[in-house]
């Protein structure tokens, strides 16, 4: 097996190289139309904790707070009463980190990377047991996939 080490040498630095992709990919966020959608259920979530209390203005004898005094948190409250101005606030500052050129996370494209990065530390499985064979040791990666290493 004379040209296993070269080729080793490059299925290796594929493999760095896609393992480097799939973290980019599995660290990356969520597309920008999904993080808008989470800024709505904040905004609902947030106003839908301050209660109104219609009868402390219909009561005779008046009828208790006429907002809730709980939670005390002034964001909270401007969900309820502007949520429209603190959608649009939110949704200035969402949208100016995606113009940076954030990596959004793409499940379809990480699973293909995986099954090529899982095919190549095959090979690379392959080409050690191969050298093993005739009596030649090379050091395995000390991150290589437990499950290839197990595979017969």
């Amino acid at each position: 097996m004379t040209d296993a080490h070269p080729k080793l040498t490059r299925i290796r630095a594929q493999i760095a190289n896609l393992a480097g992709e799939v973290a980019e990919l599995r660290d990356g966020v969520r597309p920008e139309s999904e993080a808008l959608a989470a800024v709505d259920r904040h905004i609902d979530s947030m106003a839908a904790s301050v209660r109104i209390n219609p009868f402390a203005f219909a009561h005779v004898g008046g009828g208790g707070d006429p907002v809730s005094a709980y939670p005390a948190d002034s964001h909270r409250y401007a969900c309820k009463f502007f949520p429209d101005v603190i959608r649009a606030r939110l949704y200035e500052e969402v949208k100016s980190i995606y113009l940076g050129g954030l990596t959004v996370a793409d499940d379809e494209a990480q699973g293909r990377l995986e099954e090529r990065l899982l095919e190549l530390e095959r090979q690379e499985e392959q080409y050690i047991r191969q050298a093993a064979a005739e009596g030649k040791s090379i050091p395995r990666r000390a991150d290589a996939n437990p499950a290839v290493l197990l595979a017969d």
